[in-house]
């Protein structure tokens, strides 16, 4: 191993969170002893685990350069990072880099090192260990919700990734004092964190690592329905924000269009849009900004959506009128529903990775 890389090993800090482990727990941690550094800090958190794994705990204690924390009942992996970061920027708060690995022997020392040589070769930057999932020896299982995950925030996000949800990452010691702050406490934890640097434009690199899966992966503690519905809040939020403007606009629409067909027969369409997404905009920004972004008070978000907001409103108005020029349909709110739709798949975009974008820079995450 080169000297340089040796000598600033025993300033990353290995976290371990762990769920009734067996002896792979600490075969892990003699495989990095050995093949790593026999004095490399690591940080394993007890996540409320049943009396007959104490053992190991206790076993792991006994170790040097050991720390094991416990939760008294069973929190989350979130939780459990979150109980390691602290314990980090307390205990260690001139280390450079903490790197998280899965306890159940799915993460090889081999590639934990190739990650942390990766980092300190191009320090400030969250480093992701990558697998590979188009192999057929992949469980169908996590095939598919990695695939789909990815595809899902890929789109979103603006966020390309190969791997969502790897457990082996490479974290600057900077960020730290930013994740414990992250909501969620099981596994969406850990895709909160990606779409942390990504909103707050702090680099990751991924680094191509070794797909294992153990027994068909059936140690894992990660329950597809239910930490999927956890790991996907934010959207579910943002429809549920935009659902609701779209009740508000088109029954708004309907009403307004019966009222002025007769009156205004030539511009009772472009009337009915304009007032309707003028109260559904309205209602629509209140809630994204509050309710799903959070975000602060900033004169640049609302000049950001009302730019945006006139030129949905616009298109809809106009193509919407086009359409009923062209042709006759007894049916505007359907039309509306189809075009608007098209337009809320664009807005969905821009709203997350312009309007209530976060314009700090990331370079104030790197000071210690």
């Amino acid at each position: 191993m080169n000297k340089d890389i040796k000598d600033q090993l025993d300033d990353i800090v290995i976290v371990i969170p762990s769920y009734n482990p067996d002896k792979k727990l600490l075969e892990l941690i003699k495989n990095i002893r050995r093949i790593i550094s026999l004095t490399i800090p690591i940080v394993i958190v007890n996540d409320g685990s049943e009396s007959e794994t104490e053992k190991y705990f206790v076993q792991l204690h006994a170790e040097s350069n050991c720390t094991v924390l416990s939760h008294s009942e069973n929190e989350g992996k979130g939780k459990a990072l979150k109980t390691a970061f602290h314990y980090i920027l307390n205990h260690h708060p001139t280390c450079n880099a903490t790197v998280t690995v899965d306890g159940d022997g799915q993460h090889t020392p081999e590639d934990i090192m190739k990650c942390i040589k990766a980092y300190l070769y191009k320090k400030h930057t969250v480093i992701l260990g990558s697998r590979n999932f188009n192999k057929e020896t992949i469980p169908i299982r996590s095939r598919l919700g990695n695939i789909f995950t990815r595809k899902l925030i890929s789109n979103m996000n603006n966020l390309q990734l190969t791997d969502t949800q790897t457990g082996l990452r490479v974290l600057p010691f900077s960020t730290l004092k930013y994740l414990i702050d992250i909501k969620g406490n099981r596994y969406e934890y850990e895709m909160n964190m990606l779409l942390f640097f990504k909103e707050k434009a702090i680099p990751i690199k991924e680094v191509p690592i070794e797909t294992v899966y153990i027994e068909n992966n059936d140690s894992s503690h990660f329950n597809p329905l239910v930490d999927s519905v956890k790991i996907y809040a934010l959207f579910l939020k943002y429809c549920t924000s935009a659902a609701a403007s779209f009740l508000v606009d088109i029954s708004l629409f309907s009403l307004l269009v019966y009222i002025f067909e007769n009156r205004i027969p030539s511009y009772y369409i472009i009337l009915a849009t304009i007032v309707a997404r003028l109260a559904s905009g309205c209602f629509n920004y209140l809630t994204n900004k509050r309710f799903v972004f959070r975000a602060k008070k900033s004169t640049s978000s609302v000049q950001r959506y009302i730019l945006l907001f006139f030129i949905q409103m616009a298109a809809s108005a106009i193509i919407l009128q086009l359409v009923f020029t062209i042709a006759s349909y007894e049916t505007e709110w359907l039309i509306k529903i189809l075009i608007d739709l098209i337009i809320f798949c664009i807005s969905f975009y821009v709203q997350k990775n312009w309007v209530f974008k976060n314009n700090i820079k990331n370079k104030a995450f790197f000071k210690k």
